[in-house]
């Protein structure tokens, strides 16, 4: 979570207390009593279980995402008062149920990836790719969707506030992007991936390893006559130009890994089966992949 400026950083604690003070009645002075005077028990809630700096957005966001608190007990289901009567919105942005850069990123860059891990630390982060996943570097900028369930609000199930039952842990699913069957082992490593694939079968990759494009596109797993076209001497870029440059550095990152078979070719035309033209001295007209 990004930090607040100072005004927003004391309206913040104004609301809070008057959100605790509105859950619990005012603590009596003696220090072993609970919030209803009675001698405390397991089952009464002290005034200052959440601690004296609880307005700050690293204390209660904090426990938010580890679900140390849960905040719907006192401010309602869909945060709008409860029995706390403080409505969350008064005191975060208009737009916070549905910024996802209010809590995901929003600091190194603005594309939402988290710059800190679940649990606000900045070393030895789980998946320290994260960033270089959602940034256009030799491939398109991906959208959250390709690795998870991109919610439509705070409030959608399993993120955050409703029926989340995996505090502290990102859920992964690959099933709204290029890689349906795709798997993650919890430890920083993926399976049957199209994005660390050849571009016909599913591929793995694991957190910390560098890859290169011999790792993906194996001279044993290339489709059709590639093989016979690399051994004659023809290079990558006489048939994906738009993409590879004859030194196989990206050119075209939105044309790579983006799940289509991008082709750009001076002297030949491609109908998705065959070719037609000439190259490298020979006629293709109707040439067969």
């Amino acid at each position: 979570m990004r930090s607040s400026p100072p005004l927003a950083t004391a309206l913040l604690a104004v609301c809070s207390v008057l959100a605790l003070q509105s859950c619990y009645p005012a603590r009596p002075p003696s220090s072993g009593t609970s919030v209803d005077g009675d001698a405390d028990t397991d089952a009464d809630i002290d005034f200052d279980d959440h601690g004296e700096n609880w307005s700050q957005p690293g204390e209660h966001g904090l426990a938010s995402k580890l679900q140390d608190s849960e905040c719907g007990t006192c401010h309602g289901d869909d945060l709008l008062g409860g029995s706390a009567g403080v409505d969350c919105d008064v005191c975060h942005p208009a737009d916070w149920r549905t910024d996802c850069t209010w809590c995901h990123g929003g600091v190194d860059d603005s594309s939402g990836a988290p710059p800190l891990d679940m649990d606000d630390s900045a070393n030895g982060i789980s998946f320290p790719e994260h960033g270089a996943h959602v940034q256009r570097l030799d491939h398109p900028a991906y959208g959250c969707a390709e690795c998870h369930l991109r919610p439509v609000d705070v409030l959608s199930v399993g993120h955050l506030f409703t029926a989340d039952d995996t505090p502290a842990l990102a859920e992964l699913t690959f099933a709204q992007g290029m890689s349906p069957a795709g798997s993650y082992g919890r430890s920083g490593s993926c399976s049957n991936l199209y994005c660390h694939g050849n571009g016909r079968s599913g591929g793995a990759a694991s957190s910390g390893e560098n890859y290169g494009c011999n790792d993906c596109h194996r001279k044993s797993a290339l489709s059709g006559e590639h093989d016979e076209h690399l051994e004659e001497g023809v290079d990558c870029d006489d048939c994906h130009g738009d993409t590879v440059d004859r030194n196989d550095n990206i050119v075209g990152p939105d044309r790579h890994v983006d799940g289509d078979v991008d082709l750009a070719m001076d002297e030949l035309s491609w109908n998705g089966n065959s070719c037609d033209g000439d190259c490298h001295g020979e006629g293709h007209d109707n040439e067969h992949w």
